[in-house]
């Protein structure tokens, strides 16, 4: 079987490790010229952890992340709203963990041990018939491969090509990422609520803090204005645990900007072109199923074709599987999103009262198999 997997990022590279681990080859290409990881901090919930063990990745992991044991939610003020103890609700998936986007990607493609990724390569066109997916390069090279998977993102030219153009949907949320050192001693994943708008500190690698931020606003609401001002602005009247940290930054710390987009779940395959990860089913962060989607995606896809007796009995086998868990994921961010952007006094209320039931809600589903 000859298989190419467009993008080389956090669903690329597990893709690759999980068709290796079922003996099956693929070709990789990037269209970005160099090796990025946008973004800054990754919080993986239970079921992503399980995903890392799968693909036989999670004691790399292990040795560089930080275990994530409680959640605690705290209005802008300092009180206290709710706290889950992550540790036991996620037991049996082996507990959360947080590190660096980069430090994951960097494991992921460790743990290739040199496969060739085909960096500054693009498809340009693909086209599938009964034979197979014949694929043009943006070199102007063809190829022609039994299955081509798009992992290529919320901007995936995959997608754009081969089901039709389509731009994500704005959820109408501005947000804010960057990475710190952590000298404020936080421990667990620390989330503090103001006016629709959130301040979130998770550590990550040893010493380092991932910090996000976001605020409900309209598209271009913030341009030309320092990101570092911006959050200042937001966030300065806020309480502690997390108001020191704000007090910190400066003009001078990188910080990622961007707008928190979807596109509406779906299991897409056509022919011979199937998509995984973002490039399917990208949705708010608000339960951070980013990465755990994108690795249960890569685990079943590769089960069902090594399984199946042919590439299009594989796609629907895979879409059958998946399709239900990741409109949940994206339904029930969705909620979540909704809850905190009520007004103050409804949404203390709800989380100080049911933050613990709607958490197990949410996340239940996701404790059990693939």
């Amino acid at each position: 079987m000859k298989i190419l997997v467009a993008g080389a990022g956090i669903a690329g590279l597990a893709m690759a490790l999980a068709l290796r681990a079922r003996n099956i080859d693929c070709d990789i290409i990037e269209r970005e010229a160099a090796v990025t990881a946008r973004g800054a901090g990754m919080y993986l919930p239970g079921n992503a952890v399980r995903a890392l063990g799968q693909l036989g990745a999670l004691d790399r992991v292990r040795a560089t992340a930080s275990p994530i044991d409680r959640q605690r939610i705290y209005e802008s003020s300092g009180r206290l709203l709710n706290e889950v103890d992550l540790k036991a609700f996620w037991q049996a998936c082996g507990g959360c963990l947080s590190l660096s986007r980069a430090g994951l990607q960097g494991i992921l493609g460790d743990a290739l041990s040199g496969a060739p990724i085909r960096h500054g390569l693009a498809v340009a066109g693909v086209h599938s018939d009964g034979v197979g997916a014949h694929v043009t390069f943006s070199d102007g090279s063809t190829q022609t491969y039994d299955l081509v998977i798009g992992a290529d993102g919320i901007q995936s030219t995959i997608r754009d090509l081969v089901f039709g153009a389509e731009a994500p949907r704005d959820l109408g949320i501005a947000c804010w990422r960057t990475i710190v050192d952590n000298r404020f001693g936080l421990t667990g994943w620390t989330a503090m609520l103001g006016p629709k708008r959130t301040l979130l500190a998770i550590p990550v690698e040893e010493g380092k803090l991932y910090i996000y931020g976001d605020v409900a606003a309209a598209e271009g609401a913030h341009d030309r204005v320092p990101p570092a001002r911006i959050l200042s602005d937001l966030f300065s009247g806020f309480a502690e645990p997390l108001r020191p940290i704000i007090r910190s930054l400066d003009e001078a710390q990188p910080i990622h900007a961007a707008r928190l987009r979807e596109i509406p779940a779906q299991i897409r395959h056509k022919g011979r072109v199937v998509l995984i990860g973002d490039a399917a089913h990208a949705t708010s962060p608000s339960m951070a199923q980013g990465a755990g989607m994108a690795l249960e995606d890569a685990l079943v896809l590769a089960e069902t074709l090594a399984d199946a007796g042919s590439v299009p009995a594989a796609l629907e086998a895979f879409s059958a599987r998946r399709l239900g868990r990741v409109q949940w994921v994206q339904k029930q961010s969705g909620k979540r999103d909704k809850v905190r952007t009520l007004p103050g006094f409804l949404r203390n209320v709800a989380l100080s009262r049911f933050g613990t039931p709607l958490y197990a809600k949410a996340f239940t589903p996701l404790i059990g198999a693939i």
